[in-house]
């Protein structure tokens, strides 16, 4: 920890002025034996740390280090370098019995009767030919020396002085946490305390390279009392403690609002909620009596926790905010063309420039984006985090659209506004076969994990692995799986006990997913690494995927992975596998980058279709509807073959 405070070993201590009384003694070239004696105990607070005499020595660097960084937060680089010169160098043991040219012309001429090379050669001829430089240098280093004690008086008072919210992070954490902290645009103390009440206990998620023991150092210190009042500002509690320790229910971040917020925390004027909306029919079969309450209806009659009724959920919360915020409306008094709006505003979000954004739409396009992951709490929350794909935008449309369809057949609505709208996506989205890994590409993944130290991480991102490649599972599909979804079986005629798992995918629909014998090892040892006995004494809502966190009372690792941690776990993972490539395999790197979940998916596809298996069974393990869908995954079989001919066809050339 840098500024007032700084990290010694494990202990986060006070930069206090006895540390700067012990570091003005070392500068003036004392012993530092004594130096720690006398200031050290109270520094550290340790009698043995006093004694110690590696404890002194390396109290010096860190006492430097930190006013280094003192001297950068007062911007001015000489101040730094006075304060980085060891006194070793400027070290003036010949003082005694070389006096300076101005001692020297006070006891020889004090009447000023000589000119000065008249009274550089007398002291040339007492001293010595070398005797002016050395004079001169003794001059100088005592003029530095000066200068650099009262630099050191000045930092003092600038390093005592309390932190303010406008400070950057360079002027008080260590600077190698200050860089990481920059990249990530968190500049700024008001910017630090915003994205750790913006984004939680595992804020640091959002920061490359910094880890939870760092965070941690940074929250003690940002808790101090003096520093917390120092800033004026207070750290939420869902900053401070993981999710698993705080209490079901915490109050908002912030109160109710019309803006662009979660349901929960929106605040809809009277005049939008769809009471009296122009769409409104007659002799409803709903008891709402407002937009809201029947959107809940339409959405009561899902299975509640399941994926159709968050995907639901989802588009109906961000339909409703897109017609408060953006157009002012209630839903219940939207026009066809409001829904063409609509659907226009999913084609071009996070796709325009600025200018011809505002030409068509009243809120900032940067208003509605966030950043994946990030909680529902938060101000930091948006609903969208990114460009909807062709697919993903039909997907949110033909859920609307069946909305106010639902609403239309329950009497709520005159009419559904969305059955005119026409074409509701740009373009066929097909699915991207590219987006898996080649043969290489998974020998690297393989590679590294093979070299990785054998912890929790370790084992949950082997059998991830494992998981995901052998079943074809969508993001939403593995988190969800549990024990109780594997069965076992036997082939006809065969003794040997085989295994399958029921996925529940798209539509809850469900299908069986048979699984090598290998896999189920995997998931036999896994469940013993996350603290079970065996396999079959876990319970049987135990998540294949869990979390790290141990519970304390059964003593497994039962606790489920969300979506969005998941992604997370896997998307870091293969970055980490691109940062170990050579600068030679550098496009097999950033293609690695990019990798994320649904990349293995699209990997056992097209390695089952290599391997010999047939393109209906890949259909039906996938949860295609259409063999038509499935059958992108031949476009590399046909590659392949058509390179074999080439290469055959040369044969042919006469």
């Amino acid at each position: 920890m840098r500024g007032g405070w700084v990290e010694h070993g494990t202990v986060l201590i006070r930069l206090t002025r006895p540390h700067f009384a012990f570091y003005r003694g070392y500068l003036e070239g004392l012993a530092l034996g004594p130096l720690a004696r006398r200031y050290l105990e109270t520094a550290i607070g340790t009698e043995a740390a006093a004694t110690d005499l590696r404890i002194a020595q390396s109290s010096v660097g860190w006492v430097r280090a930190q006013l280094l960084v003192a001297a950068r937060r007062s911007a001015n680089p000489t101040t730094a370098r006075l304060i980085g010169l060891a006194p070793e160098r400027l070290q003036i043991d010949y003082a005694a019995t070389v006096p300076s040219l101005e001692e020297f012309r006070e006891e020889r001429d004090p009447y000023e009767v000589y000119s000065e090379e008249d009274l550089i050669g007398f002291f040339q001829e007492q001293y010595g030919d070398g005797s002016v430089r050395t004079a001169r240098k003794a001059a100088r280093n005592a003029r530095l020396r000066a200068r650099q004690l009262i630099a050191l008086w000045q930092l003092e008072e600038l390093v005592a002085a309390d932190p303010k919210l406008t400070d950057g992070v360079d002027g008080w954490l260590d600077p190698a946490l200050a860089r990481r902290l920059k990249d990530a645009n968190v500049a700024t103390l008001r910017q630090l305390v915003d994205a750790i009440n913006g984004f939680g206990f595992r804020w640091y998620t959002k920061v490359p390279k910094v880890g939870q023991k760092a965070a941690a150092q940074i929250i003690k210190w940002l808790t101090e009392p003096g520093v917390s009042a120092a800033l004026g500002v207070r750290l939420h509690a869902r900053g401070l403690a993981p999710r698993s320790q705080l209490a079901s229910t915490l109050p908002a971040m912030y109160p109710p609002r019309t803006d662009i917020v979660p349901l929960e925390n929106l605040l809809i004027p009277q005049a939008l909620d769809g009471a009296q909306g122009i769409n409104r029919g007659e002799r409803s079969l709903l008891s709402a009596h407002n937009d809201l309450a029947a959107i809940q209806a339409w959405l009561n009659k899902c299975k509640p926790g399941g994926h159709t009724v968050r995907s639901y959920r989802k588009e109906a919360e961000r339909f409703v905010l897109w017609a408060v915020v953006e157009k002012g409306k209630p839903v219940s008094s939207l026009t066809v063309e409001d829904c063409i709006d609509y659907r226009d505003f999913l084609w071009d979000l996070g796709r325009v420039t600025p200018a011809v954004w505002s030409k068509k739409f009243r809120i900032d396009q940067a208003r509605w984006l966030g950043t994946r992951g990030t909680p529902r709490w938060s101000e930091f929350w948006r609903p969208f985090e990114g460009p909807l794909t062709a697919s993903s935008q039909k997907t949110a449309l033909v859920i609307v659209q069946s909305l106010c369809q639902w609403l239309t057949d329950q009497h709520y609505l005159h009419g559904n506004p969305f059955k005119s709208v026409g074409r509701l996506a740009r373009g066929a989205d097909r699915i991207d076969v590219t987006r898996a890994l080649t043969g290489a590409k998974w020998k690297a993944v393989k590679a590294h994990l093979a070299q990785m130290a054998s912890d929790e991480r370790y084992f949950r991102l082997r059998f991830v692995l494992v998981l995901a490649y052998s079943t074809g599972a969508r993001l939403s599909e593995l988190v969800a799986m549990r024990k109780r979804d594997l069965r076992s079986f036997s082939r006809d005629e065969e003794a040997d006990q085989q295994w399958e798992i029921r996925v529940t995918g798209k539509g809850e629909v469900s299908r069986e997913v048979q699984l090598h014998l290998f896999v189920m090892n995997e998931i036999r040892s896994y469940f013993r690494q996350r603290g079970h006995a065996t396999f079959e004494a876990a319970p049987a809502d135990a998540p294949l995927i869990a979390s790290l966190e141990v519970d304390p009372q059964t003593g497994c690792a039962d606790a489920p992975l969300s979506s969005s941690r998941l992604y997370d776990v896997l998307k870091g993972f293969f970055a980490e596998v691109a940062d170990t490539l050579p600068p030679a395999q550098h496009e097999m790197a950033e293609r690695l980058r990019r990798a994320s979940t649904h990349w293995l998916r699209h990997t056992f596809a097209t390695h089952f279709l290599q391997t010999g298996g047939e393109l209906a069974i890949l259909r039906d393990l996938l949860g295609h509807k259409s063999l038509a869908t499935t059958s992108v995954y031949v476009t590399t079989e046909r590659d392949n073959r058509s390179r074999a001919m080439e290469k055959f066809g040369r044969n042919a050339v006469l």
